[in-house]
């Protein structure tokens, strides 16, 4: 009997662990889709990343990529917070029901002063320049570049959409063609909580919408 009870208590210990790593798995599910039920739902440009590594099992890998119109400025003070640990992006509506990244600052007042939305993350901006060609003999005094690409890549966490096979396979085919000049935008749908996280509820390609369901 004594030989008996000794495994039958560790078989029990041990669906008794189980049980509660469960139990606390659902209740971390269940705050988790109630605050991005209850956040600010903001719509965010995205693009795909390399192909070589967008599918991979049952998500697809997304990237944040919101790109400026020709020769406009960076917005202020992302680029003195990037790589910090604990910083925040500000965004601000557009006339387009999307919103754009407008600034950045190392804590949350810091950036509710360039918008009216802010999350906790990184935005890093780029440019690319392009120096205006001289005739064959033109002399004086150098050319200024001017800009002709501005790039803004957003990190918020945000950077897979988990989706059956059948799903992100075609979300893959939908973000392959936004190379083309004629593909249709794709947005990432977001929401941001009041702990200042962004938590993807969805993606939006062409107007067609397809959101998480975790339960």
């Amino acid at each position: 009997m004594n030989r008996l009870s000794g495994p039958v208590a560790l078989v029990l210990r041990i669906s008794l662990v189980a049980v509660l790593l469960i139990v606390a798995l659902v209740g971390l599910l269940v705050r988790e889709d109630r605050a991005r039920a209850d956040g600010q739902e903001v719509r965010l440009a995205m693009e795909a990343v390399d192909p070589r590594s967008l599918l991979s099992g049952h998500y697809a890998a997304l990237q944040l990529v919101e790109r400026l119109d020709d020769g406009a400025p960076c917005p202020p003070d992302l680029e003195a917070h990037y790589g910090q640990d604990d910083s925040w992006v500000a965004l601000s509506p557009t006339a387009e029901n999307t919103h754009r990244v407008s600034g950045g600052g190392a804590t949350r007042d810091a950036a509710l002063r360039h918008g009216p939305v802010v999350v906790r993350g990184q935005a890093d901006c780029r440019q690319t320049f392009l120096t205006p060609p001289r005739e064959p003999g033109d002399e004086g005094p150098p050319v200024e570049e001017r800009a002709q690409e501005t790039f803004i890549t957003l990190d918020i966490g945000v950077d897979r959409f988990y989706a059956d096979q059948t799903e992100a396979e075609a979300l893959e085919a939908a973000l392959r063609r936004q190379g083309d000049a004629a593909a249709p935008p794709a947005f990432a749908i977001v929401s941001i909580g009041q702990d200042g996280r962004g938590r993807l509820k969805g993606v939006e390609v062409g107007g067609a919408r397809a959101d998480l369901n975790w339960f």
